[in-house]
């Protein structure tokens, strides 16, 4: 398919600032896709560019386009990576990712199938890694942020954020989905395999936490950036204490940001605290640049993420790999830049046996293409922020929706 036109947009984030949404036409379907931005950023993340120079770009950009015939999302997703320069810093990831996404779309749009579909019998289906047994579906779990903490937040919290997780779920053949907590081979849900009445009964269960949490945690309570609760605590580790309440339906996680801490800590007895505190999920307990303390620590039972440490980057995952410093890797296309590098991230991720986590930023859009990703890639966990605020309850929305499928 050929591109007629391209167009940039200038957008509000759910932080109030300046993003992109790209516009393309081809073949007379006309496609968007819009961008988030984050605040607390990997150094080795591919660089953004702003809107004014994205459109000084522009014009010279659709000469080199205008006369090619592309023949798939992967071929499209080529010519980006061998125009966009090193880090993406000739054309910028945010500008690159909304054509590879608008594009897709467009594919999409053209076969009569959903973005998530055509994403997986373009990569998925036609790669080694087959990411939806077609006897199976698989509900992603979900690694809700309800406290939180940093650069983020207004408060004394040195932690980023604070996690209620639920597991990833296999779903198959008339088998019934169980409760969180209980057995999958005995619990009897009544559900009939309805996939939305067991996400419903999710959501339900988070929502009463949020709703108990509002109630208890300490006054006055506002929202972060992205919709966790925000208030001062008596030290890092006290609201661990307010959520060990939900420990029956829910496991205890963080998001360290340890590139955000700038001042002198003793990281080993945080983390003897955290053990006690029986807080499981640790995202960048450490720096950037520290796979050896990343690689100590996952002795000590946490089962250790890595987002700063890798930035959905396959040769910084090919350091952890080789240095075992991760169990398991969040997934941020907009860190990359197309899809098309995004899978090969996950695919390698999930070739060495790591769980991935598709994660939304802090300043979000209300596009929800991040879900048909991480459903079409298989992904275990999706982190998008509690389901209160619009741009982050169009994701679950957007999931929700995609279950309807296989009802």
């Amino acid at each position: 398919m050929k591109i007629e036109d391209i167009k940039i947009n200038k957008i509000l984030d759910s932080r109030g600032m300046w993003t992109i949404e790209v516009e393309i036409l081809s073949e007379g379907i006309r496609e968007k896709a819009s961008i988030p931005s984050g605040k607390s950023r990997g150094s080795y993340e591919a660089k953004n560019l702003e809107y004014e120079d994205i459109l000084k770009n522009l014009k010279e950009f659709l000469k080199k386009i205008q006369d090619i015939n592309f023949n798939g999302s992967k071929e499209f997703d080529n010519f980006l990576i061998e125009n966009a320069g090193e880090n993406k810093k000739e054309l910028g990831a945010n500008f690159t990712l909304g054509l590879s996404i608008a594009f897709s779309r467009i594919l999409a749009k053209k076969e009569n199938l959903e973005l998530w579909q055509y994403l997986k019998k373009e990569y998925a289906d036609q790669d080694e890694l087959k990411t939806i047994q077609r006897e199976k579906f698989y509900m992603p779990g979900l690694m809700i942020n309800v406290i939180g903490g940093g650069v983020h937040s207004n408060n004394n919290l040195d932690f980023q954020e604070y996690w209620l997780t639920t597991d990833k779920r296999e779903l198959q053949n008339g088998l019934t989905p169980p409760r969180m907590g209980a057995d999958f081979k005995t619990d009897k849900c009544g559900y009939n395999n309805d996939l939305r009445g067991y996400f419903d009964d999710v959501l339900n269960k988070i929502l009463n936490a949020i709703k108990k949490l509002e109630e208890k945690l300490p006054k006055p309570l506002g929202k972060n950036d992205e919709g966790a609760f925000c208030t001062n605590f008596s030290d890092n580790y006290q609201p661990f204490v307010f959520l060990l309440e939900f420990k029956n339906d829910f496991e205890l996680g963080a998001d360290i940001a340890a590139n955000q801490i700038t001042k002198l800590v003793n990281w080993k007895r945080i983390y003897d605290k955290l053990k006690v505190l029986d807080v499981k999920y640790l995202e960048d307990p450490f720096k950037e640049d520290e796979f050896e303390n990343f690689a100590k620590l996952r002795k000590e039972g946490f089962k250790v993420i890595g987002d700063d440490l890798t930035v959905t980057n396959v040769e910084r995952l090919k350091i952890a790999l080789e240095k075992n410093s991760v169990d398991g890797v969040i997934v941020k296309p907009n860190q990359v830049g197309t899809i098309l590098e995004t899978f090969e991230f996950v695919k390698l991720a999930k070739e060495n046996n790591l769980f991935t986590i598709f994660s939304h930023r802090s300043g979000e859009t209300n596009d929800h293409w991040l879900i048909d990703l991480g459903i079409a890639f298989d992904t275990d966990f999706f982190k998008i922020g509690p389901p209160l605020q619009g741009e982050r309850v169009a994701k679950y929305n957007r999931l929700r929706e995609i279950l309807e499928k296989f009802l």
